[in-house]
Formats: structure tokens, C-alpha cells, sequence
């Protein structure tokens, strides 16, 4: 029997998933000489999931991830991207994957990635202007 904490996350997060989620396409991408830049996989294919964005703008309680200049304030900082996505079993994810939101086209670099280890990862993303060609 799975713990009851574990059952509420997974129950909230599939609800706000659905109430929240926005259909993206995960672009994988090849990197097998590391001096070269990234292109789209041949072998790997885009596929569709979903992920819902939060935009953190609490920025005194992340002095981790956002470090501090002069008197211990960050100057001209841009508030950390986050998408909660959801795993599709079989399918890649990898940090340096392309993200495309479908609802109005915008891309993302998949920074870095935290798997919750209920089928979702929290994931750290960057603004990129296109897409690399094949």
C-alpha cells in the first residue's frame, strides 16, 4: 500500500495537470560530439506531453539558485522559469532538450530536471529564439 502523502501528490498534481497543463513537444536532440553544436535527433522523435509553468518571483528565497552581488541583492535578474512536465513512459528526457509550448509557440531549453518520482519532473527552463536544424 502506497503512503497516503505519496497518493495526495499524485492525485493534486494530475488535477492540476489537467486544469493547468499545456500541451508541449519535447524536441530531443544530438550531442555525440560535445565541441559540436546540438541538432534535433534522427533517432529519437518529438513527442507530445504536457506541463504546467510557474514563473517564480519570490526571489529572496532562492539565494541558492540566484546568487547575490555588492549588498546582497541581485541586480537586473531576470525570475526563474520552472514546468512541471509529465513523463511519457519510453520516451527520452534529457537537460539540453528543446521544449515547444503549443499554445502560442514558445521555446525552451531544459536546464536541469527533478524527477518526483510520480511520473512528473520539475524542470528548470531557459527562453531559446529557434529550434537547431537536423
Amino acid at each position: 500500500m502506497t503512503n497516503v502523502f505519496e497518493r495526495l501528490a499524485k492525485v493534486s498534481r494530475s488535477t492540476v495537470e489537467r486544469v493547468h497543463g499545456k500541451d508541449v513537444t519535447i524536441f530531443p536532440l544530438s550531442a555525440k560530439d560535445p565541441n559540436a553544436r546540438s541538432k534535433l535527433s534522427a533517432t529519437d522523435e518529438p513527442y507530445l506531453t504536457s506541463a504546467c509553468f510557474f514563473e517564480n518571483t519570490q526571489m529572496e528565497n532562492d539565494s541558492k539558485a540566484q546568487p547575490v552581488t555588492g549588498m546582497g541583492r541581485t541586480l537586473h535578474r531576470a525570475a526563474q522559469r520552472l514546468a512541471s512536465i509529465r513523463l511519457i513512459e519510453g520516451k527520452p528526457l534529457v537537460a539540453g532538450f528543446m521544449l515547444r509550448r503549443e499554445e502560442d509557440g514558445a521555446l525552451f531549453t531544459i536546464g536541469q530536471f527533478d524527477p518526483d518520482g510520480l511520473g512528473t519532473v520539475m524542470a528548470t527552463l531557459s527562453v531559446a529564439q529557434s529550434l537547431p536544424e537536423a
